[in-house]
């Protein structure tokens, strides 16, 4: 009997065709996220150092665990923790927050690789410690000397208030502490 990864994954892909590097229209019913447009990328130094600019910028909470947003297109530059702390995403500076979107919102993720030895992969669902019914990235290489491995994805969320959570789906990640929410709202 296939896994439900693979059941997933298979009604996923079915259909639907490839766009560049990624899948485009790509939708998991079981966590209410659809996923418009995927596409993988490798940044130079420079490259990711620029896209930062590109960032919607959210209100810091106080206790600086929160990003809330007001557009209804946010994009976020998401890297995996630093070398210190390489289970963990960093988003606007903090560690793992929450994001607070509006209902309906276009949610723009460039996720960056900056792990030296580790693969990593962004994914969004209704349970963090499950690939099942997920959406995101696949898995991406460490990084080299002179590049990171990189994915976009837009994602549209849906339009009643929601609890979501981003998570690496590596073997351990979210366990060890890769994840955090997405508050619908």
């Amino acid at each position: 009997m296939p896994s439900a990864n693979k059941i997933i994954g298979i009604f996923l892909l079915s259909g639907l065709g490839l766009a560049g590097m990624g899948l485009m229209a790509q939708a998991a019913p079981l966590t209410g996220i659809t996923v418009t447009g995927t596409q993988s990328r490798t940044l130079s130094v420079a490259a990711a150092a620029a896209a930062d600019k590109t960032a919607t910028h959210g209100v810091v909470s106080p206790d600086k665990k929160t990003l809330t947003f007001s557009q209804k297109t946010v994009r976020i530059i998401a890297r995996s923790g630093p070398a210190n702390d390489m289970l963990s995403y960093r988003i606007d500076g903090l560690k793992n927050p929450t994001l607070v979107v509006p209902a309906g919102a276009t949610l723009k993720a460039l996720f960056i690789n900056t792990d030296d030895d580790m693969a990593h992969n962004m994914r969004f669902g209704t349970q963090h410690l499950s690939a099942a019914a997920s959406v995101g990235t696949s898995d991406l290489p460490h990084k080299t000397r002179a590049v990171f491995h990189a994915a976009d994805v837009t994602l549209r969320v849906p339009a009643r208030p929601s609890t979501y959570y981003y998570f690496c789906t590596v073997p351990g990640h979210a366990q060890g502490g890769m994840w955090g929410t997405v508050s619908v709202r």
